[in-house]
Formats: structure tokens, sequence, C-alpha cells
């Protein structure tokens, strides 16, 4: 694309956005007695369950990530997330049979006993539209938060040889256990969103529901030696703490402005 036209399309964008979500001089308002649109960065951490065909493969896990929020002057918000998934409650832990021994044991290319751990690792974005109902806090952008959302989730077994001395398990070959499956999400929230009338503590503490609509996306199984390409409903159950860091600034006699 010539630089012109890619210039032009970022005037566009950034025209959109300050449309969308600035404030004119005229527009000034105190968080403490009127909405304001807000834009913040969140950083969050939570708890998750897995649910459906998710659940037979993996135990709870913990969660990490981080969102940029768009919240306007009518309680309205858009959100970009993205979250890491990690864990060590593996319950399909059977991958391996074709390669243990009759001793529950895994030989390592020295014959010795090798020591094979399986964890949980994946991830979830998401786009996510909601509403913060002022029902409760101590001002009108704070209350009640419903979302709803569409992304992306995937997951898979990660299998470590702690001596890397497994020939099984070298190289692509470890491909060929780990069940790695990917897919389109949907997602449902509730929780409480608190923003403080001094900036300093802003807050979602909330549950919520991603759906994943995934498939294997390997060729091959190694250890049943089959295709795995039948549709799979992975359900997560997340209680999230996600803390915000706003980036509005204040203006003499507490006047708050983009």
């Amino acid at each position: 694309m010539p630089l012109y036209f890619r210039n032009v399309n970022r005037a566009i964008i950034l025209f959109v956005l300050v449309t969308f979500f600035g404030h004119n001089s005229t527009g000034q308002k105190s968080i403490e007695d009127s909405t304001i649109s807000v834009v913040a960065l969140g950083a969050q951490i939570g708890l998750s369950y897995p649910l459906g065909e998710l659940g037979l493969r993996f135990g709870y896990s913990g969660m990490t990530g981080g969102s940029l929020m768009f919240k306007t002057k009518s309680n309205w918000i858009i959100e970009p997330n993205m979250a890491i998934l990690f864990g060590n409650q593996v319950k399909e832990d059977s991958i391996l049979d074709p390669i243990t021994t009759n001793t529950n044991i895994i030989i390592d290319r020295t014959g010795n006993p090798a020591n094979v751990v399986f964890f949980e690792r994946g991830f979830i974005t998401s786009v996510r539209v909601g509403k913060i109902w002022s029902m409760i806090g101590p001002n009108p952008n704070c209350g009640i938060q419903t979302t709803l959302g569409v992304g992306y989730m995937q997951h898979r077994i990660r299998i470590q040889d702690e001596s890397e001395s497994i020939p099984q398990l070298q190289g692509n070959y470890r491909k060929g256990y780990d069940r790695f499956t990917s897919g389109l999400s949907l997602m449902q929230g509730v929780g409480y969103q608190h923003f403080s009338n001094y900036r300093f503590i802003n807050y979602y503490i909330g549950l919520e529901i991603h759906e994943g609509f995934t498939k294997n996306r390997r060729a091959i199984n190694f250890d049943t030696m089959e295709s795995d390409n039948k549709l799979r409903l992975d359900v997560l159950v997340n209680l999230t703490l996600r803390w915000y860091f706003p980036m509005y600034k204040r203006q003499p006699k507490d006047f708050y402005f983009y």
C-alpha cells in the first residue's frame, strides 16, 4: 500500500477514536458526579475452572493477561483482551502410554528412567462489548458490568522431559502427543466495575464464561495413530480480577478531560 494511503488510513482511525472517546473543552466533567469517557490499560489475574470436553483434559488453572478498555460517557465498554492459561492439573495423562513400560516407566536413551511432567498451556483472546449499570459505587462511572464478546481459544498439553533424553519426544515428535487445540470462542461476563474518585483504585471483579468451538490441529495423535477432527466444546469459567490504569488527565478544580 502506498505511503499516502497508509497515512490517510491512520488519520481516519485517529479521528474516529478522538471523536468517539474524546472530550472537548465544553464537555469537561468531574468523575464524582458525571459519567466520563475513559481509556485505561488493564492487568488481570484469575482462577479458571474447565467444563465440557476441556474439563476431561485439565483441572483448575491460573490466568494472567492484559487489556485495553475504552469507556464512553454513556458507560458503554469495548475492551480487547488477552489472557494466558497455565496449570499443572492434566487429566488426559495416558498420551505417552505407547512409550511407557509395563511398570509405568519411560526409558531414556541411556537406559535410565526418565522424568516427564505434564502442564497445561494456552491463551484466550477476546473483544468484549459491555455496559456499566450505575447501581452501586461512589460515582456514576461505577456499577454492575455485563459483557458479551467473541474471540479465540487455544490450549495444549506441555510435555516436559526434564533430561531432554527421550528420543520419542525430541523435536517435532513431541507435537504428536500434545493435543494442540484451537478455535473460535464466545464469552459472557458479569461483575462489578469500580473507578475511584481519586484515580488510585480502579478495578473489575467478576465471573466470565468462555465457550470454545475448537478442534485438534495435529494431523495425527501418535499415541492412538489416528486423526481427531471432531468439533469440541471447551468451556472455561473464570473468576477474574482486573486492575486498571486510566489514562485521563486532571486539570485544576478537579476537572477531567482527554
